[in-house]
């Protein structure tokens, strides 16, 4: 890991992408600002911590594709069954389609999420060894510590289910390889950290920032009191601890209330939404071009890859939302020009994603906002959560709450047990499309990936079943870590 989880102070404060390699590999950048100086007052410390912020989205090891975390969530999504890439012509994400991108030690896909989120903790570990020496009021330096704590478990909880096995519950302690735990600023390789060691701290670092942070903040861009119950609840439901991601859900959504029909049908693209709990504020000067989150996921923007090979939702999935449902219109069917959205000579194909729009047509900017956490995954994570602990009444009630702002014909259901789970992920899965969950809600539910039967595109995916726990299931430490840190080691190829 020497070299590799280096906080490079730079980065923080230009808040520009590395480009070339040996940005990345230089130990001692001659631009790099003193850690103390960083954070000598509450007021530097706030440029340091925003400066982690801005590096969800800036372009990594030089790529278009790879701008930041929103680029991850369109992988992840990928990964499953339920985006579809629309045509033959399709480019970008065939390797993550067919799985062959992260599980190959030198492909970007290996090394763009280690990079990425390790340079999130390195920089949050700066702020956190040094905050409690700032100059400035304690609130400040509370709330700012706070960020720092729940960003590095925000991170962790992101690489080790990349880069470890699941968690199972009923093996505790699991002491499978999870990922190197770095607490303290250092250049120095450590080996890998078992799932559990890794869990626990992800645990203790939310908990520390929910005892520092309120629900007060400038930004949605912000994590407040509220992202770290979401936070929680999101870990508790992947540790299969159901009494917790109940309990943190219902508390994380805590004045965000489900948008309406109108807003849903909007084009998810303004942090402004009444449930959007957390997100990236696209600014007119923190654009990345082609690179941006809409420039791939978006009907609209007028960029080759909206043109060429637009996004679909898988067919089966859609087919089984009710036709009175606002986000039965997010996805054609069967697309014309009268009843979608495309840029001009853009591909029309069945069941052509229109959830994610930007503002014109065509849209000539890609300036729409990120959703990283939304109350309507809250509704879901509780019900999941009291479906399993077996109250089948609460689990329906509170999915009865988010579906009606979807569906003003839908009833409570009457489904108990697994019937009842199952349209509840059901659910889940039409909700959070295109936002970053499926492979991840795969993986923790030990579930295959089985894409037969839909609308995906034989000699584009090749891949249509990946059975439960197969080392497929885990990313491949990038090569460059295994040659650089004497202490890692490999997943299983």
């Amino acid at each position: 890991m020497k070299n590799k989880i280096l906080i490079l102070l730079a980065f923080v404060f230009s808040m520009i992408s590395f480009s070339c390699e040996t940005d990345y590999l230089d130990a001692s950048p001659t631009a790099s600002i003193d850690a103390g100086a960083a954070y000598s007052t509450t007021k530097n410390a706030a440029a340091a911590i925003n400066g982690i912020y801005r590096s969800f989205v800036v372009r990594y090891l030089g790529s278009q594709g790879h701008s930041g975390h929103p680029a991850m969530m369109i992988i992840l999504d990928h990964l499953g069954e339920d985006m579809v890439l629309g045509t033959t012509a399709s480019s970008w994400h065939v390797g993550e389609t067919r799985w062959t991108a992260h599980r190959s030690d030198v492909n970007v896909l290996s090394q763009f999420p280690y990079e990425m989120y390790y340079r999130f903790i390195g920089n949050a570990n700066i702020g956190i060894a040094n905050l409690d020496k700032a100059v400035g009021p304690q609130s400040e330096k509370n709330m700012l510590k706070g960020e720092a704590l729940a960003l590095r478990a925000f991170s962790y909880f992101n690489l080790v289910q990349l880069y470890g096995k699941r968690y199972d519950a009923a093996a505790k302690p699991n002491a499978q390889l999870g990922v190197p735990l770095v607490l303290e600023p250092t250049t120095e390789g450590k080996a890998r950290n078992t799932v559990e060691d890794v869990y626990t701290q992800i645990n203790k670092d939310l908990d520390a920032a929910a005892a520092l942070l309120t629900s007060s903040r400038v930004n949605k861009s912000h994590i407040n009191l509220n992202v770290v119950k979401g936070l929680q609840a999101r870990v508790a439901l992947v540790q299969q601890n159901w009494a917790n991601a109940a309990k943190y859900a219902a508390e994380a959504r805590t004045g965000y209330m489900p948008m309406s029909a109108a807003q849903y049908a909007d084009g998810f693209q303004d942090i402004a939404n009444s449930e959007w709990m957390w997100g990236f504020d696209h600014l007119e000067d923190q654009t990345e071009y082609f690179g941006g989150y809409h420039s791939y996921i978006s009907c609209n923007y007028n960029s080759t890859v909206i043109r060429t090979y637009p996004k679909a939702m898988n067919s089966l999935l859609y087919n089984q939302i009710s036709p009175t449902d606002v986000r039965a219109k997010m996805w054609v069917r069967t697309p014309t020009a009268a009843n979608s959205i495309v840029p001009p000579g853009g591909v029309r194909v069945p069941f052509i994603n229109q959830k994610f729009r930007l503002p014109g047509v065509p849209s000539t900017s890609a300036m729409g906002d990120v959703p990283y956490m939304r109350a309507a995954e809250m509704y879901l994570i509780e019900a999941e959560a009291k479906v399993r602990l077996g109250d089948n009444a609460g689990a329906a009630t509170v999915l009865n709450s988010l579906v009606r702002t979807r569906d003003a014909d839908y009833v409570t259901s009457t489904k108990t047990g697994t019937a009842l789970l199952d349209e509840i992920l059901l659910h889940r899965r039409v909700e959070l499309w295109g936002e970053g969950h499926r492979f991840l809600d795969l993986k923790r539910m030990n579930a295959p990936l089985n894409r037969n039967g839909a609308n995906h595109i034989a000699s584009v995916v090749l891949l249509y079943d990946v059975a439960p726990g197969d080392v497929r299931w885990e990313f491949l430490i990038p090569r460059r870590e295994i040659n650089s840190n004497t202490a890692i080691v490999q997943n299983p190829l």
